[in-house]
Parts: structure tokens; sequence; C-alpha cells
């Protein structure tokens, strides 16, 4: 046997040892030539069970959540995962799944995809990757309406688990199930092993070379031989006449203990004639390999060796910068996008309001009171920095409808003049105050205004729950919600404001986001 062959486990050499005093003690008196001694039991190669032991769950934060959740009973989509924010090869595979998946059921089903916002009110840890959820029996996840819509229709459901984030590692499973009236038409768990600046994305079956399969392959021969009581367990087969085809279907189940050990789970087909004879004996099912980590690393891919090292360093999580949510591609015709809206600031209360879009990577626009501008420059340029869009709402707030046209003009120019000393370039649209213009005000700018499809009121103090039902419940894909940071019931409700959203479904977006670009001149718009 090769020298990294490791002792028996105790559980083992006691079932043999046990055995062969049995059968000593069977035989009665036995005469025996002086110094004769039993030979020593061999030992496992590996250890084998029936139990699969991989790294902990994980919880790892800085990572992008997102949720598609349309309830439409001829064809519904439930949809969780958690990419990398950014240009990550990560996130372009599980999208590009997702997406996929959704193409096969508008095809088989004739019914387009819409981007809709019909989640159940999932809370933050609700409706990001749960743990348990790519294991879970598919008839309770079918059965439960956060991970699947109810009605009994077609139905795509993807759900993810974060199985270990360590240093620059992110392991992610992602599950995608298809069903009709509750009967599942395909299952699919992939587990992805994404090194976070992009330099590799591997999945499972990547982790072992073909030279590691067949010392795996001999060491579960041998093993399952020593369970069995032989004495000489040598592997008679030559493991370099099986396929890289066939080592693989054996041996791509392979996964990472906390401390780096290789887990396989090997598949019930693997059998060898030489296997036949043990027929009698019984084999664990699932029959779970457990390489020590020592052992393990020879058996490596270059990834696999980095994935291994990661693992057991232990270290927190490490994610490359990433763009704000303001300043990525949003592609609103797959995501249920939706732009809040803030007027009139800023004001004492706009820095908590960034504090709180940013920490929910979430995008909003401000329209910007000239006057204010020059008392909060601070606040403008996070605002700027952070992805979020700058509107102008003219110099002090007037009905512009009961202007002159040089007033009109002269409102709107110097606001856009201060935003642009303050960031360095101007605006590209406006609000008219209350809403009120005409064609005379359009007429004085290029600027297209900006309107609102959903109204809060919040400069009326409504009670918390109102002010929560007019920002979430009423919202649609689309929607342009007007709210005012420079109040500070508004600002304290910002939170639920977007969890409410985001645990719809929506994405929040600027409005130029949602527009898929600005308006054209002398126009008017109230929703994407």
């Amino acid at each position: 046997m090769s020298a990294r062959r490791r002792p028996i486990r105790a559980g083992i050499t006691a079932l043999i040892a046990a055995a062969a005093a049995l059968t000593l003690a069977a035989c009665g008196s036995v005469e025996t030539t002086p110094g004769w001694a039993p030979r020593p039991a061999a030992a496992a190669a590996v250890a084998l069970s029936d139990t699969l032991a991989t790294a902990a769950d994980a919880a790892a934060s800085g990572l992008d959540v997102r949720l598609l959740y349309n309830a439409d009973p001829a064809s519904g989509v439930a949809a969780r995962w958690a990419e990398i924010p950014g240009d990550s090869p990560l996130t372009a595979e599980l999208r590009g799944r997702v997406s996929a998946a959704i193409a096969a059921q508008a095809a088989a089903t004739g019914v387009p995809y819409r981007p809709a916002a019909d989640a159940p009110a999932l809370s933050p840890e609700a409706r990001g990757c749960v743990q348990g959820s790519t294991t879970r029996p598919a008839a309770e996840l079918l059965a439960d309406p956060a991970f699947t819509p109810p009605g009994g229709g077609p139905t795509v459901t993807v759900t993810c688990e974060v199985l270990a984030a360590s240093g620059p590692l992110l392991v992610e499973s992602l599950r995608i199930l298809t069903a009709t009236g509750g009967q599942v038409a395909s299952d699919v768990t992939t587990t992805y092993y994404a090194e976070t600046s992009g330099g590799f994305l591997i999945t499972s079956d990547q982790l072992i070379t073909d030279d590691g399969r067949r010392a795996l392959l001999t060491d579960v021969v041998e093993s399952l031989k020593v369970a069995a009581g032989a004495i000489e367990p040598r592997m008679k087969a030559d493991p370099a006449g099986f396929t890289p085809e066939q080592l693989a279907a054996w041996f791509s189940r392979a996964a990472f203990t906390a401390d780096g050990s290789l887990v396989v789970t090997v598949p019930d087909d693997l059998t060898l004639p030489e296997l036949d004879d043990l027929a009698s004996v019984p084999r664990p099912s699932p029959l779970v390999v457990t390489v020590p980590a020592a052992d393990a690393t020879a058996m490596l891919t270059p990834e696999g060796a980095q994935v291994q090292a990661a693992l057991a360093s232990a270290a927190p999580l490490v994610l490359p910068p990433a763009p704000f949510r303001g300043q990525e591609q949003v592609d609103c015709s797959f995501f249920a996008c939706m732009a809040l809206t803030f007027d009139d600031g800023p004001g004492p209360y706009t820095a908590q309001v960034l504090d709180d879009l940013d920490a929910r990577r979430a995008a909003a626009t401000f329209f910007l009171q000239g006057v204010n501008v020059g008392r909060y420059p601070d606040a403008l340029t996070r605002m700027d920095d952070e992805g979020h869009q700058l509107g102008n709402h003219t110099w002090n707030h007037p009905d512009l409808t009961k202007l002159t046209d040089p007033e009109i003009k002269d409102q709107l120019d110097r606001t856009s003049s201060a935003i642009r000393s303050t960031v360095g370039h101007a605006p590209t649209t406006f609000r008219p105050p209350y809403g009120a213009y005409d064609d005379r005000v359009l007429a004085q700018t290029s600027l297209p205004a900006i309107l609102w499809s959903i109204d809060t009121n919040d400069w009326q103090l409504p009670d918390d729950t109102t002010l929560l039902d007019r920002a979430v419940t009423a919202a649609r894909p689309g929607s342009i919600v007007l709210c005012h940071d420079v109040h500070e019931n508004t600002a304290r409700m910002v939170p639920p404001i977007v969890d409410g959203l985001q645990g719809r479904g929506f994405t929040l977006v600027t409005v130029q986001q949602l527009l898929g670009g600005t308006p054209a001149a002398h126009t008017t718009t109230t929703r994407g």
C-alpha cells in the first residue's frame, strides 16, 4: 500500500479483531506453532460513511441578493440568488442560468415573462439564500409561497445557499426546480466555487484531477474490501483503464469540510467485478468518502487547491470594489424596477437617507432646490459619488405656471448652475413644484419634466402605517414614487420602505435607469 495510507478507523479495526477472536474461539483448542500470530488486518485508505459533512452554511455580508417573483398563474416565477456585486463571472453565470430557465418556461407555455413584484412581503433575512433550501424536499419547496408562487400552474423555482465564504472564495449552491401542478419536471442543483475577483469559477466536478480520481477509486475499492474483512484488499483492476468520463461520473459530487478535508458522495452504480463478492456486506448509502486535507491536496486541480486553502484559512470574505446600484446597467425587462424619488432637499436628514439606501444597495433620485444646494454641498457630492441621480426642483419651489417666462428660466437655470458648480455636471431632468406645468413652462428649458405615479403625501405627516402602505403596497413595476427627504418621518421610514419594496421583489433604480435613458426635451414622464 502507498505511503499515504492511514491507520484504519478504530471502529473497523475493532470489528475485524472481534471477528478473528470469535473464529478462533469456535475452533476450540488447537495446536499452534510457537511464535505464530495472525496477520494484522489491512488498513482502510479512506473513511467511509453514509453522512455528508461539508463546510457549514455561511452568512456572507456584502453580497447582492436578487429576487424575482411573478405570481402569474399561467407561468409563475420565484427566483432568489446572491451575486458578487459588480461584473463577476459568478454573477453572469447565475443570472444566465435563471434567465435561461425562465425563457424555457415562456417558450413551453407560450406566456411571455414579465417582471413583477408579487412576493409575499419577504423580510431581508428571508428573501436571500436560505440554509437548507437546496436540499429541502421538492414537495415542501413547491408548497411554500415564499419560494414558489401558489396557484398550481407551471412554475420556475430558484433558490440558493451560501455554503462557505472565506477569504477570496464564495461557495454557492443554486437549485432550479420546474413543476406543473406540483409535479416536478426537473430539479437540478449546482454548486459553484468562485474566486471573488473573477480569477476562476468552477463547479464541484472540477475540484479533482483525473489522476486524483484514479487514486480515489483505488482508495474507495480497497476501503470497501477492508470493511468487508479482507486481509489483502489491494485493488486488482488497473485504475488507468477507466475513462475520464467514467471517473467523473463517479466522483463529481465533491466538497470540502471546514478543515479542508475532501468529501465525495459516490453514486450507487460504482461497481467493479472484484466488488461483486462483497455484495453480502452492507454498503453505506449514500456512500460518502472523506479524505483528510493533507492527503486530498495531491488529488486536486490548481483551482481545487485554492478552494481548499481558502476554506482552511477561515478568513473573512473578501469582495472586490463594486459600483453602486445607480452606477450599474440594470435590465428592467428582467428585474421589476421602480424609482424612489425625494424632493425639496438636501436637508438635515439627507445624510441618514443616504446611509440607509447604501446599506440596502438601493438607488434613488433627488430633485433639489437650488436654495439648499449651498447649505449641504457634502450631501450633493455624496449623492453623486454613490450613483444617485440629481434633478432640478427650481430655486425656491414656486408654482412655475404663475411666473413670467424669464422668472421660470431663472428658477431652473440658477439651480442647474448651483448643482453643476458643486458636483461638476448639471442635472438632466427637472420636477415642477406641485406638479404644476404647462406648455409655456416646458418651453423655457431643455430639461424634460419628471412627475410621479404615486404620491405618498408624506408632507402631511401621515402615521407610519399609512406612509408605508402608500410607498410600498401601491407600487408597481415602473412606478415613480414621490417622497421628501426634508421630513423627519419620511427619513426615519426609509429603511422599512426600502425593505418592503425589495421584499416584494423590486429593484430600486434611478429615474434614468428606469426609463433607459433621459427623455427628450419638452416632454413629461409619470412612470417607467
